[in-house]
């Protein structure tokens, strides 16, 4: 008997003060098993225990193989701490990225914040990011061999991970009453 891996994708829409952050759990690359929904400060510091707690509290909690994250940074600079998830959790995160992150650039913005340091530290202890095909990842709780198998088993179509992509879309459609983007 084939045994199935179900991914968690999370990613956020946010318009002025409103952000939510969605999951997606799919079935390896395709079939839905179902959604959750929190919602975070714009440019606050609880995108980490809101991801946590969401995923706590969820019925697919004990499923779930591997988190997938939209970047580390949700509603503007809201910073999550990717190895304080795996560490309360117990479950593999990798951070998907379709560039490679400009740390100057982001380490500049980061001034404009009274606690522009914490942020920075906070998205340096995320660690090295590796180049993983078309994508750039950062991984908590696996190996980077383990990174790209989940990986692999979860893309559809794209190299995006499918419950990462369907996240994005219903987050988008939350916040702006239709999907926007991509993932």
């Amino acid at each position: 008997m084939l045994k199935v891996w179900r991914f968690l994708g999370i990613d956020d829409s946010f318009r002025g003060k409103d952000c939510v952050i969605v999951g997606c759990v799919t079935q390896g690359n395709a079939y839905v098993d179902g959604f959750m929904v929190g919602r975070i400060s714009v440019d606050g510091l609880d995108s980490t225990q809101v991801i946590i707690k969401m995923i706590s509290k969820s019925k697919f909690r004990r499923q779930i193989k591997c988190i997938f994250l939209n970047g580390i940074t949700f509603g503007g600079f809201n910073i999550a701490d990717i190895h304080e998830i795996y560490e309360k959790l117990n479950i593999p995160v990798v951070v998907v990225m379709r560039r490679m992150p400009d740390f100057d650039a982001i380490f500049d913005a980061l001034k404009n914040f009274e606690d522009g340091d914490v942020r920075k530290e906070m998205i340096e202890k995320a660690g090295k990011v590796y180049k993983a095909d078309n994508l750039f990842i950062q991984i908590s709780g696996c190996s980077l061999d383990e990174a790209l198998e989940f990986l692999e088993k979860s893309k559809l179509k794209g190299n995006v991970p499918e419950a990462l992509r369907l996240a994005h879309l219903v987050a988008s459609s939350i916040i702006h009453g239709e999907s926007k983007g991509r993932a």
